[in-house]
């Protein structure tokens, strides 16, 4: 007797796999979902991290293993957030784009939300949009799961792990989506969509990046920030330690610049013992810091009429300009400093906490 059955079960079977992998493809799954929509969640505070590891991150600690993709990192995160039992934590983990069997997209970045200690939502996502304006699905996810409303009373934080955020083009940040622009307007502009409201403003932004602590920074981020951390040369390869973050709870009445004062000398301690290069972390109080922030602005640009910058190499001590104004500069900067055990400013006992690229001199 003819079996239909034989016919038609490798095609039925094929279909199956078929339809798994088209069911893969959209741009997000939840891999979690436990959060109760109906129920209204008390947060004191919220924690937003975006980890980068779309790009080259593999270095050795200090007892040769390998660290690649921020992994310790988003392992510091996700035990930070665990402890937050009066927060919110959304924690973006942004891994490089890819393919099923070389023709299917499939989510491969991952959010992590936290509600009070507990992993209340997991996604599984990708870019849609090859070309989308920075941080836009981060930005939408968040509005899509957060829980808070934007009370103004509610401190808020941003915390960002990658590399350095150049002050211009910004193309091929990240490897597998060469296209979106990440510079440190579209930085600006990105973040800002996370804030809920006109009024709301963002207590702390770190940077746990190179060459990012500068004036072009700054001023991007004075109209809606208070506190900014961030290294004004390199960090070779490490990153801002976070865990102080847990100080959240254990001493809720913290201010935000005490805050980002433990993280930086955390860090500071850290790096201390493991690198003979340069170490500059600098906690900037935004809110001094606009007081001056046309002087700052003048200076920028007469600093680039004397020469073109070299956006690919490390950052100098803004202080070696001749007309840098070090006693108006340096208000509303706290700065760890450390220079290199070698090198031609070896010898350099401090830093004014602004970094600048080097000048090609005009001739």
């Amino acid at each position: 007797m003819f079996n239909s059955s034989s016919v038609y079960s490798p095609i039925l079977c094929q279909a199956l796999i078929l339809g798994f992998f088209l069911a893969g493809c959209g741009s997000a799954s939840e891999l979690i979902s436990n959060f109760p929509k109906d129920e209204s969640v008390n947060v004191d505070y919220s924690v937003i991290y975006y980890i980068h590891a779309d790009a080259d991150y593999l270095y050795h600690d200090t007892a040769g293993n390998p660290v690649n993709r921020n992994s310790r990192v988003l392992d510091t995160a996700l035990n930070v957030a665990k402890e937050g039992k009066s927060g919110e934590f959304f924690i973006f983990y942004q891994r490089p784009e890819k393919k099923i069997l070389g023709l299917f997209p499939s989510g491969n970045s991952q959010l992590y939300h936290f509600t009070n200690g507990k992993l209340t939502t997991r996604v599984k996502y990708r870019h849609s949009n090859k070309k989308e304006i920075f941080l836009t699905t981060e930005a939408r996810f968040f509005n899509q799961y957060r829980s808070y409303t934007g009370d103004r009373d509610q401190r808020n934080h941003f915390l960002f792990f990658g590399h350095e955020i150049p002050d211009g083009e910004g193309k091929k940040y990240h490897r597998t989506l060469p296209d979106i622009r990440v510079n440190t307007r579209s930085f600006s502009a990105g973040i800002q969509k996370f804030l809920v409201g006109d009024e709301q403003r963002l207590n702390l932004i770190v940077l746990s990046s190179c060459n990012n602590g500068t004036p072009a920074v700054a001023e991007q981020l004075i109209p809606f920030a208070n506190i900014f951390l961030a290294s004004p040369q390199n960090l070779h390869l490490s990153h801002i330690d976070s865990e102080n973050l847990a100080l959240l709870e254990s001493d809720p009445g913290i201010s935000s610049i005490q805050l980002a004062h433990s993280m930086a000398s955390k860090t500071y301690r850290r790096l201390e013992k493991e690198i003979l290069t340069t170490i500059s972390l600098t906690v900037y109080d935004l809110e001094i810091v606009q007081e001056y922030k046309n002087s700052l602005h003048a200076f920028v640009t007469n600093y680039k009429a004397f020469g073109s910058l070299q956006h690919f190499s490390d950052n100098i001590d803004c202080n070696q300009a001749e007309f840098f104004e070090e006693e108006t500069f340096g208000k509303g900067l706290s700065t760890w400093y450390k220079p290199a055990k070698f090198g031609r400013r070896s010898g350099t006992s401090d830093h004014s906490g602004w970094g600048c690229k080097p000048l090609v001199p005009n001739n």
